[in-house]
């Protein structure tokens, strides 16, 4: 129970803090600025959001364990407490009083009975006779702080309370804390002043951070200092793109506190800019026809003599240091620079990371780009390795990128060979330890130290490594079952054999698995073998239980999930990450038996995003949910979200909702949209964007397209006139999709604006034929007012994403030094329009020479650039450094998504190539690689097929020939059957090679045992159909294991006849999660099956039924089953749309017609391509355009060529490009499917619309010549 003190505090905290909420400063467009009135001094307006954020904040609190602090509704009636100014303002404790009493019964329900009596009393329950005593010495501290004048202040007096109040206390105060600092950088503050305001603002950071952070122009140093510590610590709960953002802020801040320099001034010069006609290219130095700069013969190639990174400007020292010379104090409020006055831009290679900045980076420090990195002076980086600051600074931050973990690595051991202490300070490199590779001269004890920093490597080539320090330790060990070599192990124990691991005790491999985490991966026969061993055999087990396993809970059989109870499992934080790690099957399993033991309204208010996903609509329904409240802090699926939207708003949403839906975003329609437009286009479009990762390209557009009709409908002529003010009013996301014309007629003035916009656009929601991506481009250019090549590179740079869509003929007019910076920033692009890949790639070999004769430093630079050319990748010579290049380059590549987005939206190049030449490196010892196909047989020096080798490929195993894989013995085979069975995509000759081996090295198929069949995979696809349909075993996790493979439908049809024969079930006893265990294999059941299927069970997993891609006969069964269970699909809402997934390609064609406008932009993209043309064709104009950008970008040639003219105008509506009667003929597929192919294959062609829009001009003057 808190005291008199902190009871009183919590009043007076509501008095100062609260003073500055008035109804207006409360509205949701609220700016986050300081209260420039005087009678609030150092008190800030709260924020957008500022009670929702409070509110949120409060609730981590409660889960913490804290008590509910209560205030009473009049506080200052008391004579003995009095407000000045009282009767002219709002009683400001009505604010807190309704944070507090909306944490309502249903959010604190997480508590047990006996907990709950607790948290129903308060800290503070004031009555109308209570007194206050004048001479108490609690009494005394609250006068005075009845007197603060400022917010730093009151947060000093505040730390001071105990934690219950002051958690709640300080949750309140977050938000209003982190917009004080945001003003100025605090420059009027003393440092403790900043330094309380920055622990005050800290639980915001870390656990809700805001999407679009706002820092400061300008901070001094110390305060700098003070702010990244406090980034610091929160660096977890940060998205990368936050972190970029703070590394790249604070680099800034250096620049300008410490060299008077600015890494953006270019881009603030003010230049006359030169007005274009709409729809003109930049290129003013360029007679048309000309391919060649002006200054340079025909035929001369530019090649710069300097290397990428290599500028002629001289190193810049720093005037000053980041801290003061000994016996040197800060100035308590050092002078402001003026902003007015331009900064000199900074050199390029600014030796900027000296050891009190590298301190102060913390863990932002290793992500920093490889031009930052390579400037660390090694005088400044061995005293940092040698500090205390060091190891913090490289632990906990994620894989490190490959180039630079390496670079910093060889940077510390030149400086450590002259000391030759590096192997003595081994326990400091943390990440940087996964790029070590002098592993063999390490003894037992250092190989320990070395292994115990390996948990967070994702560079390929850790394993290797791990496997020598293994064997060293173990090497030493006396009992290779003991705990201690599991501790001494560390995360080394995920490279033991799964009969290795069951020789340790339960109890050993339980303190193993606590201390290794969440995120450590285990094979699927090891985890198997660990869920066993702990787990002794048990059918049922307790949530206790459950979570011991940790990340190896994988192996654990869905049969025994079924069975879970609660208890221990819901509000356990733990259960979210191990969750993560489960398949569909387990995650359904194990919501069947927490059901059976909750109900469902309690289900959705404890269970972890990880969890929720999986969740029916049938389950939302009968959890009853009717306020927005509900479903704030959740992840929903596209599907729950428009289901929960409808349910509770219908169709009408005003802007208060808009914001509160999270991401039930999701589920919001165009036609809610253009509803809320009604009351302001400004504010909707506002409100729509606050969390951009949740809404689909579908409403971007529509949200843009009523956005720009509004501002039209205000002021004719909006954009050609338009002001700064107006401009920085659309978001940037928005913006993008003005209409070409449009973009270009925008006026000079709003130039340093659109310019800031561009430098922060992420134009993935743009088709990639967009017209509006060139005149953005050229826009951008004309706004920089300089020909290109009188450009810098700053103010190429400032371009953004938009030097991605600089053509190849634009960049050749950069000066030698320019044309080198930015072909570097190329290089870090996330898309590059694959229209300019052949020009650019010709641009890459006049500049620097043959990809072959590159340097590693050149690869390293360039490297994704050389994947635009895949006879380049594959053609490169042997070097003894490429392979560890290539290997890092493929690391540094981000994965690919899941499933393949369109082409339209998302081309980049093959990777195919690469894996190719991995491969080949890996597996020949000749110096000399020659061309070969995909599979072809290795040249003389070819390395065997050793166990070791097959690991290490993984799955690009895959390029083995027929003929190399027969030469392995059956001893190799059965010790990397599971690594060869992870592989999904061997030929048909391969799979008749592996079935031999398999047959070989375990005998025929009917005596193998259901752990052969698990660890075979998908080299059980060289089965013929007899042997599939004779496959021993009945587990459904098995089952669903084999669907990842490629198989085809005979295949289907006979794992499914000997699966259902061995159950000993019929078809309508299978429940909810055998429909979702059998995956794939659903499709092989015939015409009376699909109609025996269990009513409520296809209700309940119908989501991942949806999911699966099988032939159109099949899908046409299964849509009569939707039809039978759902009703006639008139009725069908957007969430049922989306929720039955491929299913919706079996409609027939007047069902297709029976469909609502509106749920055809909820179809699954997957689903489109699977659509027969002839029913395709059959929908009206409105239709298709109501398909939006996501599903018609997935329009397949097939589908495209049945098509009216006014059907492909629609759908050209529908994608954002404008179609013209141009002719098409495109063959790419649009995706590839990971387990089966769509039965209609092609791709979208509006893909080349673009270019066709481009080219139409030509051939209308072509038929005037011809005519």
């Amino acid at each position: 129970m808190a005291s008199p003190g902190e009871k009183t505090l919590l009043l007076l905290f509501l008095v100062h803090a609260v003073s500055a909420l008035y109804p207006d400063t409360m509205s949701p467009m609220s700016p986050m600025m300081l209260d420039p009135d005087p009678s609030t001094p150092g008190f800030p307006s709260p924020p957008a959001r500022f009670q929702d954020m409070a509110k949120k904040l409060m609730m981590r609190c409660l889960q913490m364990g804290h008590l509910l602090p209560m205030t009473m509704d009049n506080p200052f009636n008391n004579s003995g407490v009095q407000m000045e100014d009282s009767m002219s303002r709002p009683n400001p404790l009505s604010h807190f009083h309704s944070l507090l009493t909306s944490l309502s019964a249903e959010e604190t329900d997480t508590y047990s009975d006996t907990d709950m009596d607790s948290a129903s009393r308060f800290y503070f329950q004031p009555n109308s006779t209570m007194k206050y005593p004048d001479s108490d010495r609690e009494w005394n501290v609250t006068e005075r702080l009845w007197n603060c004048s400022s917010l730093p202040s009151f947060i000093e007096h505040m730390r001071n309370s105990s934690a219950g109040p002051q958690c709640f206390l300080r949750a309140f105060i977050a938000p209003l804390s982190w917009v004080a600092l945001m003003m100025k950088g605090g420059d009027d503050m003393e440092p403790e002043d900043y330094g309380r305001l920055v622990w005050a603002a800290k639980p915001l950071l870390q656990n809700m951070p805001p999407p679009q952070m706002t820092l400061p122009p300008w901070i001094q140093n110390p305060h700098l200092e003070e702010m990244m510590k406090m980034l610091g610590e929160v660096f977890g709960s940060l998205s990368e793109e936050q972190r970029v953002q703070i590394r790249e802020w604070a680099k800034e801040r250096v620049a300008q506190n410490n060299y008077n320099c600015s890494h953006t001034a270019a881009a603030w010069r003010p230049r006359p800019i030169p007005e274009q006609k709409p729809g003109q290219t930049h290129r003013p130095e360029q007679e048309p026809g000309q391919t060649h700069r002006p200054e340079q013969e025909p035929g001369q190639t530019h090649r710069p003599e300097q290397k990428p990174g290599q500028t002629h400007r001289p190193e810049q020292e720093p005037r000053q240091t980041l801290r003061p010379e000994v016996g040197q104090n800060w100035p308590a409020r050092p002078p402001q620079p003026d902003m007015t006055v331009m900064p000199s831009p900074c050199p390029p290679r600014l030796l900027w990371l000296k050891m009190d900045v590298m301190k102060m980076m913390g863990p932002f420090l290793p992500g920093l780009p490889m031009d930052d990195i390579q400037t660390i002076p090694n005088d400044q980086l061995c005293p940092f390795f040698h500090s205390p600051q060091f190891p913090s600074s490289f632990r906990g931050v994620g894989g490190l990128p490959p180039l630079q973990g390496r670079k910093i690595l060889q940077k510390i051991r030149e400086c450590s060979q002259k000391r030759g202490d590096l192997v003595q300070n081994l326990d400091r490199l943390g990440s940087l330890a996964c790029f070590y590779d002098d592993a063999p001269t390490l003894n037992s004890s250092m190989s320990r130290l070395l292994l115990s920093q390996l948990d967070d490597c994702s560079n390929s080539g850790v394993n290797k490594l791990k496997k020598k320090l293994v064997n060293t330790v173990m090497s030493s060990s006396v009992d290779d079952s003991s705990p201690e070599l599991l501790r001494a192990l560390g995360p080394g124990v995920t490279l033991l054999s799964p009969f290795h691991l069951s020789q340790f005790s339960p109890d050993a491999l339980k303190d193993t698995l606590m201390s290794l985490g969440s995120e450590v991966k285990w094979g699927l026969t090891q985890a198997k073998t660990l869920a066993n061993k702990i787990l002794q055999g048990k059918q049922e087990v307790s949530g206790k239980e459950l979570m011991s396993l940790g990340s190896a809970v994988t192996g654990v059989a869905s049969s025994v999930l079924r069975k879970v109870k609660s208890q221990g499992l819901l509000g356990n934080e733990g259960l979210d990450m191990m969750s993560q790690k489960m398949t569909s099957l387990q995650r359904k399993a194990l919501l069947e038996g927490l059901l059976g033991d909750v109900n469902a309204s309690e289900l959705i208010q404890k269970v972890p995003a990880s969890l929720l996903s999986s969740l029916s609509l049938t389950t939302l329904d009968k959890a009853n949910l009717t306020s927005l409240d509900q479903l704030e802090g959740k992840q929903w699926t596209r599907a729950q979200s428009a289901f929960l939207v409808r349910n509770i708003l219908g169709k009408k949403m005003t802007l208060t909702d808009m914001r509160k839906l999270g991401s039930a975003m999701q589920g919001v329609a165009c036609e809610m949209i253009e509803t809320v437009a009604e009351s302001g286009v400004i504010e909707m479009a506002q409100a729509v964007t606050e969390t951009p990762r949740w809404l689909s390209k579908t409403q971007v557009c529509c949200t843009a397209q009523s956005l720009f009709a509004g501002l039209e409908k205000k002021r004719a002529g909006y954009f050609n006139n338009i002001t700064d003010t107006e401009l920085e009013e659309i978001p940037t996301l928005l913006l993008l999709h003005l209409p070409a014309e449009k973009i270009a007629s925008l006026p000079a003035s709003v130039c340093a604006v659109f310019m800031k916009k561009m430098k922060e656009a992420n134009l993935s929601s743009l088709p990639l034929t967009s017209r509006s991506r060139p005149t953005l481009t050229n826009r951008a250019l004309n706004c920089l007012g300089r020909n290109m090549s009188k450009l810098s590179s700053e103010e190429v740079l400032s371009l953004g994403s938009l030097l991605c869509e600089l053509a190849p003929s634009q960049m050749s007019l950069l000066a030698p030094e320019v044309l080198n910076s930015s072909v570097q920033a190329l290089a870090s692009c996330k898309q590059i329009p694959p229209r300019h890949w052949r020009a650019l790639f010709q641009l890459l070999n006049d500049t620097y020479g043959d990809p072959s004769d590159w340097t590693a430093d050149t690869i390293k630079s360039l490297g994704p650039l050389l994947l635009l050319d895949d006879s380049a990748v594959r053609s490169l010579r042997f070097k003894s450094w490429l392979k560890e290049t290539l290997s890092d380059l493929m690391d540094s590549l981000p994965s690919p998504p899941v499933p393949n987005p369109p082409q339209e939206f998302s081309r980049g190049p093959d990777l195919s190539a690469l894996r190719w030449k991995l491969f080949s490196l890996s597996t020949s010892t000749s110096e000399v690689m020659p061309m070969r196909r995909r599979r072809a047989v290795l040249p003389q020096g070819e390395v065997g097929l050793t166990v070791s080798l097959l690991e290490e490929l993984g799955r690009a195993n895959v390029y083995w020939s027929p003929a190399q894989l027969s030469k392995m013995d059956a001893g190799t085979i059965t010790a990397a059957v599971e690594t060869l069975g992870e592989v999904l995509d061997y030929s048909a000759e391969q799979l008749v090679v592996l079935r031999e081996k398999a047959i070989q090295a375990w005998g025929p198929v009917s005596g193998l045992n259901e752990s052969q069949v698990l660890q075979l995979g998908c080299v059980s696809q060289g089965f013929n159909l007899t042997e599939l349909a004779s496959l021993p075993f009945s587990s459904l996790d098995t089952l669903e294991t084999l669907s990842r493979c490629s198989w085809t439908q005979p295949q289907r049809e006979a794992v499914w006849r000997g699966f259902v024969e061995r159950i000993n079930e019929t078809v309508g006893e299978l429940g909810a999660v055998e429909l979702v265990g059998l995956d794939q294999f659903i499709c092989g059941l015939n015409t009376e099956e699909t109609g025996q299927l269990n009513t409520d069970a296809f209700r309940e997993a119908v989501q991942s039924v949806g999911e699966v891609q099988c032939p159109l006969a099949v899908t046409e069964l299964l849509k009569q089953r939707a039809v039978a269970v759902f009703g006639e699909t008139q009725g069908w809402t957007e969430a049922r749309v989306n929720s039955l997934g491929n299913i919706m390609a079996g409609l027939s064609l007047s069902e297709f017609l029976s469909l609502r406008t509106s749920a055809f932009s909820f179809l699954s993209p997957t689903s489109v391509p699977l659509i027969p043309p002839d029913r395709l064709s059959a929908l009206s104009t409105s239709q298709l355009k109501a398909l939006g950008p996501d599903n018609a970008a997935m329009v397949t040639s097939a589908q495209w060529a049945v098509l009216g003219e006014a059907q492909r105008a629609a759908l050209g509506n529908a994608l954002g490009v404008a179609y013209d009667r141009v002719a098409y003929d495109r063959a790419e597929p649009t995706t590839n499917p990971p387990r089966n192919l769509p039965q209609l294959s092609g791709a979208s062609m509006l893909g080349t619309l673009g270019v066709g829009v481009f080219m139409q001009p030509f051939l209308f003057l072509l038929l005037g010549f011809v005519l």
